[in-house]
């Protein structure tokens, strides 16, 4: 009697999470120098030179999970680690939304091309995407190939634009908002915690794809 009891209240915490919205908040941004003050608000379709620097601010529910996935131009991917990023930086809490750097200010470099990122948020633990890395990192450049295909299979199954029963929509914010204690000489009030855009999704999935075109 007590399996069954605590399987139905497994059993109900899934479906409740699966209806409740979902979403997150990020802010793209780049520079054209490391000393650079002046940061730019990046989305989807934005250009970029060899030599800028990005970062990603990420806030996200405490209760989900998340993952940012980045494909190169060659068709390289790597899972961005939050907790190396996030070193200076570390996660602020406020109410129920964490706050992270995802990606410290990381220059771009040549060849150029579309530079792709995925944000996958979601109630279930995307383990079998993070067992997936950790097999492409140490496998030999064959082994990544074939383990890539796999990769994008995994991100493509939360994809909205290839699975039809998905939904999510990303909007800019009217002010951006600051994830921990902001810098001072903020530029028309976008710092480097700024999170400047929110994406809400349904189902217990968030989706978001930025192409970034690398000039």
């Amino acid at each position: 009697m007590k399996t069954i009891i605590a399987f139905v209240l497994y059993l109900s915490i899934i479906i409740g999470n699966e209806n409740l919205d979902i979403g997150f908040r990020y802010g793209f941004l780049s520079k054209p120098t490391y000393d650079s003050h002046i940061n730019t608000i990046l989305s989807d379709s934005s250009i970029i030179q060899s030599g800028n620097y990005l970062r990603i601010n990420i806030g996200y529910l405490t209760e989900s999970n998340i993952q940012i996935i980045y494909k190169s131009a060659v068709g390289e991917y790597l899972l961005l680690d939050f907790k190396e990023a996030s070193s200076n930086n570390p996660k602020v809490t406020q109410q129920d939304t964490a706050y992270y750097t995802a990606l410290n200010w990381t220059d771009i470099e040549p060849p150029s091309g579309t530079e792709t990122f995925y944000f996958i948020n979601s109630f279930e633990p995307l383990t079998k995407l993070i067992d997936l890395f950790k097999k492409y990192d140490r496998a030999p450049a064959k082994g990544q190939k074939k383990l890539a295909t796999r990769i994008q299979d995994v991100i493509n199954f939360y994809d909205p634009d290839i699975q039809a029963d998905l939904s999510s929509l990303s909007s800019q914010l009217e002010k951006p908002v600051t994830g921990g204690v902001a810098f001072r000489g903020e530029n028309d009030g976008i710092n480097d915690l700024s999170v400047t855009h929110e994406c809400k999704g349904k189902d217990g999935i968030a989706f978001k794809k930025i192409i970034l075109i690398h000039k």
